[in-house]
């Protein structure tokens, strides 16, 4: 039987707590329905975007939310649609080992429509930005990835993004790093409990904060992270724009 917590545990960990006893299933609308629905969203947000620990000076930025996903280009077409939980790249993008050209380097979304104004030739892509997509507010805002030149074949490409969690629900129980992590979940989502109930950080307030360090601690370990590098919270919604890059002549376009 596995340690990892889901949905049903955050439920009645909250629920008594709170003094509603051991509530959870689906949505009942009741108001201890979602008074225990509001602190685990809460606590799973501060939980996926944590706090700064004594020990380091920026957020941790947790390595089991920053997948590999593959996008594949087709022929003609310059213009893709990312994931719904797309939160911002990670590094270039790279063509599978079988195709020997270098990677595709993220460059700001200006550079790519002045390429394209000064240039409109087909090939393997060389360069690429990522833009937000227009919204209305009926749905989320999504964001696309842009290329140039305009791909001349059919060809996947390898991506590191980040992730935007979305919320528990019962057909999908289980949070991102709940297996390793579960007990630091946990608090996290008690802590945002005692702080509506009590109006005070306390006892599971320190619980939560030893918890996360110990969790950083296995994160850096597991995933062999001796320098960690630049460290940013995507919470305000740039981390789409993290790339650091260095500006590049390309057809006399100066790009960064």
């Amino acid at each position: 039987m596995s340690l990892a917590v889901g949905y049903t545990d955050l439920q009645q960990a909250v629920g008594r707590y709170l003094g509603y006893g051991r509530i959870y299933g689906a949505d009942d609308g009741s108001q201890e329905w979602a008074d225990v629905e509001d602190c685990i969203k809460s606590g799973l947000r501060q939980f996926y975007s944590p706090p700064p620990v004594p020990s380091q000076g920026s957020p941790h930025e947790w390595t089991f939310l920053r997948p590999v996903a593959t996008i594949t280009l087709l022929n003609g077409v310059e213009d893709y649609d990312l994931p719904d939980d797309f939160g911002g790249i990670d590094g270039d993008l790279t063509y599978q080992p079988s195709v020997s050209v270098e990677p595709v380097v993220i460059v700001g979304e200006a550079a790519i429509r002045t390429l394209r104004q000064k240039d409109a030739k087909t090939g393997n892509p060389t360069h690429a930005a990522i833009r937000p997509k227009s919204t209305d507010g009926s749905l989320r805002q999504q964001f696309e990835a842009i290329f140039w030149p305009i791909p001349s074949a059919d060809v996947n490409l390898q991506y590191s993004y980040y992730i935007l969690p979305q919320a528990l629900t019962v057909d999908k129980p289980y949070p991102y790093g709940s297996k390793a992590h579960g007990e630091t979940i946990l608090q996290s989502c008690l802590s945002i409990a005692e702080q509506r109930l009590n109006d005070d950080k306390s006892i599971h307030w320190e619980k939560f904060l030893e918890r996360l360090a110990a969790s950083i601690q296995y994160d850096r370990k597991s995933n062999n992270l001796e320098f960690l590098g630049y460290n940013g919270d995507n919470s305000d919604g740039s981390g789409w724009d993290r790339k650091r890059t260095t500006n590049v002549t390309v057809n006399g376009i100066e790009i960064s």
